[in-house]
């Protein structure tokens, strides 16, 4: 038996749709699984009824955009009711503010000389790899990123060369919310809050241990993602013995994308 709670689709910055994805995870005999997109919880019926087709236990979920002392905090809400007013409201104000990001940073590579192959924006939620897949799908770029490349470059290569903070394509996000905010939202949603991938290599989401400890302690998070892809067992002994100490609930999740 195989579990995962953190799993991306197309209704965030996943390749997979919800079906695609439980039928992926039925053919690696997998359990339980948990979707749990980038502030949406867009195609959640069709998970679950997927789930329901395939004999998975799926999990409604939403991964929340937070920050917390320049550091950002990504809030995974477990068992949320997707209906829930509260979350669709969140989920549709954020959904308008990642197209508008997702348009500034294409005007931004534009000037920079790259076309974009519009049709890869025609989506529910529009962030970094889909603006990414834009330019390299595009064939007129196609000369430019062999010279530039060596190769035709996947989206995260180009992400990191072009999109990336500091970079010409970056543009910051501008919808963040506390993760006060962030665990009442899950909570109200009757979901659980967990805190994702606490020890990520990416720059972003570095925490020191005081951070993390800081976090545990003054909000009111009801567990760690212990398990993760980001994590060495060193992490995972260090992480196992925080959420016992603090009471908190333990995750694993692969912060799957497809």
């Amino acid at each position: 038996m195989y579990v995962d709670l953190h799993c991306h689709t197309t209704a965030s910055d996943g390749k997979l749709t919800p079906t695609q994805l439980i039928q992926k995870a039925k053919r690696l005999d997998f359990s339980w699984l948990a979707k749990v997109d980038h502030d949406s919880a867009y195609l959640t019926d069709e998970f679950l009824l997927a789930g329901k087709k395939y004999k998975i236990n799926a999990i409604a979920g939403i991964e929340i955009s937070s920050r917390y002392k320049n550091k950002s905090i990504h809030v995974i809400g477990l068992g949320i009711n997707h209906a829930s007013q509260a979350i669709i409201a969140y989920a549709k104000s954020k959904t308008i503010a990642r197209k508008i990001r997702g348009l500034k940073m294409v005007k931004k590579l534009e000037k920079n000389g790259w076309h974009i192959k519009k049709s890869e924006l025609k989506r529910q939620l529009v962030a970094r790899p889909h603006v990414a897949l834009a330019v390299i799908n595009h064939p007129k770029n196609k000369k430019r990123l062999l010279a530039e490349f060596g190769q035709m470059p996947n989206f995260s290569t180009f992400i990191t060369a072009y999109i990336a903070p500091g970079k010409p394509g970056f543009v910051p996000k501008t919808f963040y919310i506390s993760p006060a905010a962030a665990i009442k939202l899950i909570h109200s949603a009757g979901g659980l809050a967990i805190i994702g991938h606490p020890c990520s290599k990416t720059k972003e989401f570095s925490y020191s241990q005081a951070h993390l400890k800081e976090l545990i302690t003054k909000f009111k998070f009801d567990g760690l993602e212990v398990y993760s892809h980001d994590h060495n067992q060193a992490e995972i002994k260090y992480l196992k013995k925080l959420a016992l100490k603090y009471n908190l609930l333990m995750s694993a999740g692969s912060d799957y994308h497809g």
